[in-house]
């Protein structure tokens, strides 16, 4: 079933008339390519709510209000505080394998599809505002911080990855157990989240990992020049 256009959408509810489509389309143009949602709202012909109403409907979604929602910190965990500005999305609910994200921008696809990725979740998008989104985010990442630093002290700081990577560098065959718990923790997936991040943001053709005797490293390539990162626990290596 092919999508319907948001024009016609909002043309349908009664939002706009067609000689405003036109102003819109005109606009949009004259603007490069901005999303024609988003023109029409900064003209005055409809509220960001009304906009979200007509994407929901577009993307046969529904629309939500983030005001009341409350974010658990096992969804931030998920879905770090990088991850939530560069996409632009808040984690609102976790179901088995189903992570439900709200977003502004429905239409860019690749976001769900990178995420499922990321994350090895599937991926429910629902639609909040622009300014509900940045809201939101900034409520409920607030004090948290990002970095390739930070994520190296919680590994270092993380017990129970401590206890397996022992269980690893003993004497003995590898135990798969230990190796798999390792991979599976929070700071482990979250540094690889970011690894991969920078890479994109970065444009970075390679990324390295680079398991030695003494130390572990991690490289991207980015227009022709390998970077080193902090580098993790030599740990990881098992990961």
């Amino acid at each position: 079933m092919a999508l319907k256009r948001l024009g016609q959408i909002l043309t349908d509810l009664g939002l706009i008339d067609e000689e405003q489509l036109e102003e819109m389309l005109s606009e949009q143009e004259a603007r490069g390519g901005e999303l024609l949602g988003r023109v029409g709202a900064s003209l005055g012909f409809f509220s960001d709510e009304q906009l979200g109403e007509a994407l929901a409907e577009q993307w046969n979604t529904v629309f939500v209000t983030l005001y009341d929602k409350q974010i658990t910190h096992s969804l931030v965990d998920i879905i770090s505080k990088t991850m939530a500005e560069m996409y632009r999305v808040v984690p609102l609910e976790l179901n088995d394998n189903q992570l439900t994200i709200a977003t502004a921008d429905p239409q860019k696809i690749q976001i769900a599809d990178e995420l499922r990725v990321f994350l090895g979740y599937e991926i429910h998008v629902v639609v909040a505002t622009d300014a509900e989104i940045d809201k939101a985010i900034e409520q409920f990442y607030s004090g948290e911080v990002d970095t390739v630093e930070s994520i190296v002290e919680e590994m270092e700081d993380d017990k129970d990855l401590a206890e397996a990577s022992k269980s690893l560098l003993a004497d003995g065959p590898i135990d798969l157990t230990s190796a798999e718990a390792m991979a599976d923790s929070a700071p482990v997936r979250k540094l690889l989240n970011l690894v991969l991040l920078m890479a994109i943001k970065e444009n970075a053709s390679d990324i390295h990992l680079e398991p030695f005797e003494s130390e572990f490293k991690i490289r991207m390539k980015a227009d022709g020049v390998l970077q080193e990162m902090v580098p993790p626990p030599k740990h990881l290596s098992f990961a």
